[in-house]
C-alpha cells in the first residue's frame, strides 16, 4: 500500500482532499442505515475547541456561546500538566495527514492524526462523560473508536514486516474533576481487529454502490 505523508498539513485544506476518511465512513454508515446526520452548524463543540487549542492554535476559531473560554482553559491546563500527554504534545507531530490506497478495494483514503511520535506511538484526544476507566473503554467501543484506531494505524503501517505503532486514546472528562483516562487500543485483545473488519466492510460496500467522495451521493445505485 502506498502511503504519502504531507509535510505541512497546516498549509493544506484537508477537507478539500477528495479521498475517503474515517468521518466520511461514518456518514456513509449513517446513510446505509437511515441514521439522521447531526446539524453540521452545531458540530463545533467543547471537544472541537479543546482540540484546536492544543493541536491547531493557529486557527483561532471564535468560540460559540455554548463554550466558555474558562472551560477550555481548564481542560487545556489539565492536559498540559499531565506528564505523558504533556511530553507527547511537545515532541510529536501534530495533525499529521496520511494519504493511502486501500489494497482490497483500490479506494483512495486519507487520515488526519492528532499526535504521532516517530511513527511509533499515536495519540488521539477525546472529551468524554465517562466516570471511570472501564466506562471510557466501553464508550470507545460504542462510538466506533475501534474503527478509527484501525483506519489510522493502517494509514501508517501496512507493508510486510512493519511494526504497528501503539495507539493511545486520551480521554478527558468534560466536567470536574476533569479526570484523565489512557486507553491503549493496541493492547486490548481484538479491539483493533474488530475495528478493521468494520472499516473494511464499509469500504467494500462503498465500492459496490460507487458512493461519491465529494457529494456523498450513491450515484451507482441509480445507474
Amino acid at each position: 500500500m502506498m502511503v504519502t505523508p504531507l509535510a505541512t498539513p497546516a498549509d493544506r485544506d484537508y477537507w478539500a482532499i477528495q479521498r475517503v476518511s474515517n468521518s466520511r465512513l461514518t456518514q456513509f454508515r449513517n446513510w446505509l442505515f437511515g441514521i439522521r446526520e447531526p446539524d453540521r452548524k452545531l458540530a463545533y463543540s467543547l471537544g472541537s475547541a479543546l482540540h484546536e487549542r492544543l493541536l491547531e492554535p493557529h486557527k483561532a476559531t471564535p468560540l460559540p456561546k455554548s463554550v466558555s473560554p474558562e472551560h477550555v482553559d481548564a481542560l487545556e491546563r489539565r492536559l498540559r500538566e499531565h506528564p505523558l500527554f504533556g511530553w507527547y504534545s511537545r515532541f510529536s507531530e501534530k495533525e499529521t495527514i496520511r494519504l493511502f490506497t486501500d489494497p482490497d478495494t483500490g479506494l483512495a483514503c486519507k487520515a488526519k492524526l492528532d499526535l504521532v511520535y516517530k511513527n511509533a506511538t499515536v495519540l488521539d484526544l477525546k472529551t468524554t462523560m465517562a466516570r471511570s476507566q472501564r466506562d471510557f473503554v466501553v464508550r470507545c467501543r460504542e462510538y466506533d473508536y475501534d474503527r478509527q484506531a484501525a483506519f489510522y494505524l493502517d494509514s501508517l503501517c501496512r507493508k510486510p514486516g512493519c511494526t504497528p505503532p501503539k495507539f493511545l486514546f486520551v480521554g478527558i472528562q468534560k466536567v470536574e474533576p476533569y479526570g484523565l483516562y489512557l486507553f491503549d487500543a493496541t493492547a486490548e485483545p481484538g479491539f483493533v481487529e474488530f475495528g478493521r473488519k468494520k472499516y473494511k466492510t464499509l469500504l467494500k460496500k462503498w465500492k459496490e454502490v460507487d458512493y461519491d467522495t465529494v457529494e456523498g451521493e450513491p450515484w451507482g445505485v441509480f445507474n
